[in-house]
């Protein structure tokens, strides 16, 4: 009979230690592509929560004074920094009511002195409608919210003596990532727009507002965030539909 002959004891040393090169290349290549996955995701499900943000701030804010029976009286209430509030009489019967929630206010949910600068990491962006019920996160995780106002002589200021004056409203909104991204740490800048020359070339010189001190940042923290800056014309201001 022939001799049965199998592996050696060193053949099998060598079999597994090149198995367990390959195995750990192989977790290194899934941790790496899980990691970059997660990250990537993060950043779209902040980009997304910014763009639905942004599009009921431009649905609404466009439709401020909006009152075409010319009996409603609809205004601009509030127009400060960091909180916008409105009126628009959507049905068109005359009179605003909460129950059409036809009064509306911008700002931050955790933002005690309305300076537009979050108290704490679990702030919001949020919505109110008259009538009560306070604010209703819109968009999670806003560390920053900005009003800037376009008056009717064609300056711009954070703090209008008239709220009637103001035509257009630029928003900067600055977002982060729910989680904290491993490995990364955010030294940017942002510069919204009241910051922003280019953007803001006509501030108010009558002394109503003079602009910030400062942008947004350094925050040095595991956070990614994204600045997003929109104007939007307050289309229905200083329009009277039944003038001659």
């Amino acid at each position: 009979m022939k001799a049965m002959q199998g592996f050696t004891l060193i053949e099998l040393m060598v079999a597994m230690a090149i198995f367990a090169i390959i195995m750990t290349a192989i977790y290194e290549t899934y941790f790496y592509q899980q990691k970059s996955y997660l990250k990537q995701e993060q950043v779209v499900d902040m980009q997304q929560g910014m763009r639905a943000g942004m599009f009921f701030m431009k649905k609404d804010i466009r439709m401020a004074g909006y009152d075409p029976s010319g009996k409603a009286a609809s205004m601009i209430t509030v127009a400060k920094v960091g909180e916008f509030a409105f009126e628009t009489d959507v049905n068109g019967n005359g009179a605003i009511g909460d129950t059409n929630r036809e009064s509306i206010r911008y700002a931050l949910t955790s933002d005690s002195n309305g300076d537009g600068l979050a108290d704490n990491l679990r702030c919001n962006l949020g919505r109110e409608y008259g009538g009560g019920g306070g604010l209703q996160p819109v968009t999670e995780s806003v560390d920053a919210l900005e009003f800037c106002y376009v008056l009717n002589n064609g300056r711009v200021t954070t703090a209008p003596s008239d709220p009637a004056d103001v035509r257009a409203v630029i928003v900067s909104m600055l977002a982060r990532t729910e989680s904290r991204v491993k490995g990364y740490v955010d030294t940017k800048t942002y510069t919204p727009a009241s910051q922003d020359l280019t953007l803001t070339p006509n501030w108010a010189t009558d002394g109503s507002s003079s602009r910030p001190a400062a942008a947004w940042g350094p925050f040095n923290d595991p956070f990614q965030r994204k600045l997003l800056i929109a104007k939007l014309r307050c289309r229905n201001m200083g329009t009277d539909p039944f003038a001659d």
